[in-house]
């Protein structure tokens, strides 16, 4: 039933900082989760009258209904949505809580989460981690890869302290991004080309041969799509399509193909003597490597890892966050 008593702002915070339990979050994570009353307390081990009851506690002190019942059904309202927001961070928060007290249990100094996109996989965040190792060795430090979406939101929830990626426009405006690095790209060819010995080699004469191209639908492969439409050339026939750096240069080792890839990744590559860089220019305005960390979260492990990433970089820690990544 809707509350019916007016309540104020100041009485609304006041509840959420001081009165707000635990288990009443529990309850609204458990409600939205499982669409119904019936199915809220049987995850929570508890009767259909208790959930009912606790619910009215919570609408009662906002002064506002959290959830609309359809028949079995029920469906957050806007504040409801909200509630569950704050019942999925503070849920989240306390798992990190309890991972971290248990690696300081079993003697860490601390944790630290990164997530990192496949280009940002190079020479520059291999040796960052090397180095956070150094000075903290009982530092418990993971780092994840996958779609650079879902680690903002990992991020954003707090699943993650750090994310390492190519620069964006559209991350979300509550994560503050550090500049690291400018990171332009580089055309290389497999050692075992035919090719790879050619002293000049054209745009044209590379656009017969056999490319690893990008995925459909990626921002990599509509700025590459775009770069070949300013060359007025056609799409190479010929080619491999995958965003995975180290299928690239697995690939890259035994054909003859060519590539554009990340220029620190490029250079580590052709040090190996995978590949040969080709002196071409080219912009895909792809954007340089950056750090984006929760605005709210403080981690001096965070902090120090940024500084550490900037000094790999060649960037001074005092050139601050970016205004927008």
């Amino acid at each position: 039933m809707p509350p019916e008593e007016e309540v104020t702002p100041e009485q609304v915070e006041a509840f959420v900082m001081q009165r707000l339990s635990l288990r009443q979050l529990r309850m609204l994570l458990a409600l939205s989760k499982a669409g119904s009353l019936s199915a809220a307390a049987d995850a929570l081990h508890v009767t259909q009258p208790a959930i009912s009851k606790s619910l009215g506690e919570v609408e009662r002190a906002l002064g506002k209904t959290l959830f609309l019942r359809r028949g079995r059904s029920i469906r957050a309202t806007p504040l409801g949505a909200q509630m569950v927001r704050l019942a999925q961070r503070m849920e989240q928060l306390l798992r990190r809580g309890s991972e971290e007290a248990a690696a300081l249990m079993r003697g860490a100094s601390g944790e630290l989460l990164i997530g990192a996109t496949n280009a940002a996989l190079n020479p520059l965040l291999f040796d960052t981690i090397a180095r956070m190792k150094e000075e903290l060795p009982q530092l418990s430090l993971a780092v994840r890869t996958h779609a650079l979406s879902g680690m903002f939101e990992d991020l954003r929830q707090g699943r993650l302290d750090l994310v390492v990626a190519r620069q964006v426009g559209d991350a979300p405006p509550e994560l503050r991004a550090h500049s690291v690095m400018p990171v332009q790209e580089r055309v290389v060819i497999s050692s075992v080309h035919p090719l790879a010995r050619e002293r000049r080699l054209s745009w044209e004469t590379l656009n017969e041969q056999a490319w690893i191209w990008p995925l459909p639908g990626t921002r990599s492969r509509v700025r590459r799509d775009r770069f070949w439409h300013q060359l007025g050339l056609p799409l190479p026939s010929n080619v491999l399509q995958t965003d995975d750096l180290m299928l690239t240069l697995g690939l890259l080792q035994r054909m003859p193909l060519v590539a554009i890839m990340p220029s620190p990744i490029a250079r580590s590559a052709a040090l190996s003597g995978a590949v040969r860089l080709l002196p071409l220019d080219l912009d895909l305005g792809l954007g340089g490597l950056c750090a984006w960390q929760a605005e709210e979260m403080s981690n001096p492990f965070v902090d120090r890892f940024i500084e550490l990433l900037r000094q790999q970089g060649g960037l001074a820690a005092e050139q601050g966050p970016l205004s927008q990544a």
